[in-house]
């Protein structure tokens, strides 16, 4: 697939309302940018990025995958799946659904959202366009509301204690205070008392606004995933 390469920045012409130390910043970056690959940074920024995502062209054709993509595609229950290098629905009613979802973005620049995967365990994922490349960007949606990962910087960041980390990761996964009392076989006042030192460590006003400033923290991908694949 064509990339265009990063745009760098123009040269500014210097005036008494530009300040020289920006000047030489631009110059900085603008030398740095010409220096960089641009298929091997925009590869590594893809990989960095714990959503699946898929460029495919409208036939099918893999272009480009990020490591989180490619693993949703080797999951046996997946949605999609690759088989040859091409995207698969892996059940056949899904196939003219996909196909048609591709076609309408590459071509017409629709974007779409498809339920795929059946009932059982069903999947959504977003098809979007990619203008003049007639290809289209299919995202994955997260499996969890955060990563174990994130999780834990999160906490590094506002001082939790351990088991405080334990507690919001549970919280995160949709237990009730109750419920992580009897997972870590602990008494429920301590969950509480637990709960209450996170949301004063982290501001948050209930536990819908820390579990909601958790769902928005950025998406970091595992080291160790990196580690398997590299």
């Amino acid at each position: 697939m064509r990339r265009e390469p990063i745009p760098t920045a123009p040269e500014p012409e210097a005036d008494s309302s530009t300040d020289t130390d920006t000047l030489a910043w631009i110059g900085h970056l603008d030398a740095s940018l010409r220096g960089l690959p641009s298929v091997a940074l925009l590869s590594q920024a893809f990989d960095e990025i714990d959503y699946g995502l898929l460029i495919v062209r409208p036939d099918g054709l893999l272009v480009q995958a990020n490591q989180t993509g490619r693993r949703h595609c080797t999951q046996p229950q997946g949605a999609l799946q690759l088989r040859d290098g091409l995207l698969h629905a892996r059940l056949p009613q899904d196939e003219a659904e996909l196909l048609r979802a591709l076609a309408q973005a590459a071509h017409q620049g629709l974007r779409r959202l498809l339920g795929l995967g059946g009932t059982e365990q069903p999947e959504t994922v977003a098809v979007v366009p990619l203008p003049g490349q007639d290809a289209a960007l299919v995202v994955f949606g997260r499996r969890q509301v955060c990563e174990l990962l994130s999780i834990e910087h999160f906490a590094r960041l506002h001082g939790l204690t351990h088991a405080e980390s334990m507690v919001l990761a549970a919280l995160c996964d949709g237990e009730d205070p109750a419920g992580i009392a009897r997972r870590f076989g602990v008494a429920l006042s301590t969950v509480r008392t637990q709960i209450s030192s996170i949301r004063q460590k982290t501001r948050s006003s209930s536990l819908r606004a820390l579990v909601r400033q958790v769902a928005l923290l950025p998406p970091i991908v595992s080291v160790l995933s990196h580690t398997r694949t590299h």
